[in-house]
């Protein structure tokens, strides 16, 4: 996905609704690698979650994945500039194609694109 040239706003919004029920219909097992202390069961939670990111990195990038096809081009450089995506495991090519195939050509987006390959990971 992180290699496609163009997606049509429509097109994102149906990968994030397949992410979404992936991970819906996923949940039960998500559940199954995390257990309580006292053996009683777990919901998916904001801890649960961190849990399950720490034992499955790729998780991690797959939920992030979800939010960035939500997300302003701005909100996506302040994510790279603040480490957040590279802490779900983005790198900067993976960042500036996902750029290029959602947001259009514009000198924001060119201006965004440069501040990812200026800011280092």
């Amino acid at each position: 996905m992180l290699l496609i040239d163009d997606m049509a706003a429509e097109e994102t919004l149906q990968l994030q609704g397949l992410i979404h029920l992936a991970l819906e219909n996923l949940s039960s097992l998500f559940l199954s690698l995390v257990e309580n202390d006292d053996g009683s069961k777990k919901f998916l939670d904001h801890d649960t979650w961190i849990q399950l990111d720490e034992s499955v990195p790729s998780l991690k990038k797959f939920r992030k994945l979800a939010e960035l096809l939500d997300m302003s081009l701005k909100s996506i450089t302040a994510g790279w500039e603040s480490g957040d995506l590279v802490s779900c495991g983005f790198t900067s090519s993976e960042v500036q194609n996902f750029i290029k195939a959602i947001f259009a050509d514009s000198p924001l987006r060119k201006e965004c694109l440069g501040w990812i390959v200026r800011t280092p990971a």
